[in-house]
């Protein structure tokens, strides 16, 4: 068989698994301890001076930044891989966040 029928046959087979319920989808885990309160505040502190600055530029709610910041709350595995990026590249995600006005994200 060539190349291109092999990719499809596997294709296929993923399929199948994935409609059967036997697929297994790799998983990215990151120990929500890595993401401690100090550690969410030094990403907060260093891009914007107040927790509205920051929802501001990267909408994420102030009060859930702030419950994150003080402990009270911890993050989903969503907003955890948001603050990833935000950590290290957050001029892709300003860029990103401002190809549709604020008023249009849901």
């Amino acid at each position: 068989m060539s190349r291109v029928g092999d990719d499809l046959v596997e294709a296929f087979a993923e399929i199948e698994a994935e409609l059967g319920g036997t697929a297994k989808a790799q998983s990215y885990d990151v120990p929500a301890a890595l993401f401690t309160p100090e550690r969410i505040r030094s990403i907060r502190s260093r891009l914007a001076v107040t927790t509205r600055a920051f929802e501001r530029e990267f909408a994420i709610p102030a009060r859930r930044m702030d419950a994150y910041e003080q402990g009270r709350r911890r993050p989903d595995e969503t907003t955890i891989a948001l603050l990833r990026v935000i950590e290290k590249d957050p001029d892709a995600v300003r860029k990103a966040l401002a190809s549709e006005p604020l008023a249009e994200r849901a």
